[in-house]
């Protein structure tokens, strides 16, 4: 049978059909950090409704804390906020938990672009103001890119 970097082929396929079948029934632990309190609530609201669990920080500081107490599948930050921003936050997250997917939102697009988000270790960047479409079509493909790289490290363990 072929294989592919050490996969048959066979489990390829497998993935396939897990990864299409499977990802709109998972719910993910998220931690959503913003201090606007109105926009924490807007992207709470857009994933409660779609099934996931999801805890709320104000500023990057209080994120690190709630991460050391609990394990989380997912981060949603703002970048411009007191006490440590939203790219330092993924510096640091990176070093500790470099599988945990980040998504960044700022609108402060003149001083910060997706090159700068993806460089701190962020999977998805998102302008503010965002359609709520957009802003979950990028979470579904952030959460389906990040379950099919486990997916593979898993096989190649095997």
């Amino acid at each position: 049978m072929k294989k592919l970097r050490n996969v048959p082929l066979t489990e390829i396929s497998n993935l396939k059909k897990l990864g299409s079948s499977n990802m709109e029934s998972t719910h993910y632990k998220i931690l959503v950090v913003d201090d606007e309190e109105p926009i924490r609530k807007l992207i709470v609201t857009l994933l409660c409704q779609k099934g996931h669990h999801c805890v709320t920080a104000s500023n990057g500081l209080e994120a690190l804390d709630k991460i050391m107490e609990t394990k989380f599948d997912a981060l949603i930050t703002d970048i411009v906020m007191p006490e440590m921003d939203g790219i330092a936050l993924t510096k640091e997250l990176s070093k500790h938990y470099q599988s945990l997917p980040v998504m960044l939102i700022t609108g402060h697009t003149e001083d910060y672009s997706a090159e700068t988000a993806i460089a701190s270790g962020a999977r998805e960047f998102i302008n503010k103001p965002f359609s709520i479409s957009e802003f979950l079509i990028r979470f579904d493909k952030m959460m389906r890119d990040h379950k099919g790289e486990e997916a593979l490290l898993a096989l190649s363990l095997i």
